[in-house]
Order: structure tokens, then C-alpha cells, then sequence
């Protein structure tokens, strides 16, 4: 059965913290794929690019890696976009499949408030990213279907990078050149 890893995000810009993160998951679970699903929009954070911006920026980033492959099915979808929702089109796409849902340990401390939280342990298998700062003291209902790991922290965020377009500052070395020259020739985050 082909295992298919999901990292949903704002991707705003996607980064090589967001790359290397899926590499590693891949690696340790030994999962078949990873799909890379932008949000369309989000309750937690407001995008600043496009969805087919981002959608681009995810694309660029990932072509060279034939694991990854990008996902529209929360931009199709439209609206805001839930875990739920996300998990429930993507097994209906690649049936019959196991889907890894990749994520940092931050987010997974806020389950409970996500839409139709316990119906994602039947759907999926938690591939959890540890992060400095963040205890691992989940309720034993949670911990004991959470896979745990410790990917090397890099300090880049889509929020460093936005910043540093802003500013004027040089990004390459943050994410791939082709998303780069992406947000250069399209004038975001300026």
C-alpha cells in the first residue's frame, strides 16, 4: 500500500526548513511519496501571497525531488481550509493509501480545537517534528498515536523571508532559487 506523507501549510514562501522537514519524515517512516498542500486560507494565519502563488512557490521548490508532489485539493476546494477536509479528499484521490500527517510538535499541541480532531486518527498517522521550547506532554489518548522526531533545526521562516524582502535584504540560501527569482519578478512581499 503506498504510503503518502502530508505537510499541509501557508507556504508563504515554502522554505528549505519546509523541504528538508518532508526529506527526513520520508526518509525515517519510509513513506512513498509526500504531498505538499498549500492552504487556500487559514484561521491561524493570514497569507500574504495568492494561493496560485504559493502554489507555484511549492511547485518550483519541489521539482527536483521526485518523492514531492504539489496537492491543489484546499485551493480547489476554496474556503477555509481544514485538516479534516484535506485528509478526507486526499484518501479519496489515492485509495487505497496510508496518509502520514507531517507536523510540528506546536500544532499538534492545539489538536483538540482542530475540526473533527478525533476522526484524524483514523484517518492518518502523526509524523511529529520535536522543537526546542515545546515538552512533549501530550493527553496518553494523543501521545500513543503520534510518531515523534527530531529533524536539525534551521532558523528560516516564511516570516524571516518575508521580512527580509521587505527590507531589501538577500533571501537566496532561505529557500530555492527558483522561488526566489519567483518573488523578485513578481514583486511580493515588497
Amino acid at each position: 500500500m503506498l504510503k503518502i506523507g502530508v505537510m499541509g501549510g501557508s507556504f508563504d514562501p515554502i522554505h528549505y526548513g519546509h523541504l528538508s522537514l518532508a526529506s527526513l519524515a520520508a526518509f525515517k517512516f519510509g513513506l512513498d511519496l509526500v504531498a505538499f498542500v498549500p492552504t487556500n486560507f487559514s484561521l491561524q494565519k493570514k497569507p500574504v501571497a495568492s494561493p496560485l502563488d504559493r502554489c507555484a512557490m511549492v511547485s518550483m521548490a519541489i521539482s527536483n525531488d521526485s518523492r514531492f508532489f504539489l496537492s491543489k485539493v484546499d485551493v480547489e476546494r476554496g474556503g477555509v481550509t481544514f485538516a479534516f477536509d484535506t485528509l478526507t479528499d486526499l484518501l479519496s484521490l489515492y485509495s487505497p493509501c496510508r496518509l502520514f500527517f507531517i507536523l510540528g510538535i506546536d500544532a499538534l499541541l492545539g489538536i483538540e480545537k482542530w475540526k473533527n480532531w478525533q476522526d484524524l486518527f483514523e484517518m492518518t498517522k502523526f509524523i511529529v517534528s520535536e522543537r526546542p521550547g515545546y515538552p512533549i506532554s501530550l493527553p496518553k489518548k494523543i501521545e500513543e498515536k503520534v510518531e515523534f522526531f527530531s529533524p536539525p533545526l534551521l532558523s528560516i521562516s516564511s516570516t524571516l523571508i518575508r521580512r527580509r524582502v521587505a527590507e531589501g535584504e538577500p533571501i537566496c540560501y532561505l529557500t530555492d532559487p527558483l522561488v526566489c527569482s519567483f518573488i523578485r519578478e513578481r514583486g511580493l512581499y515588497r
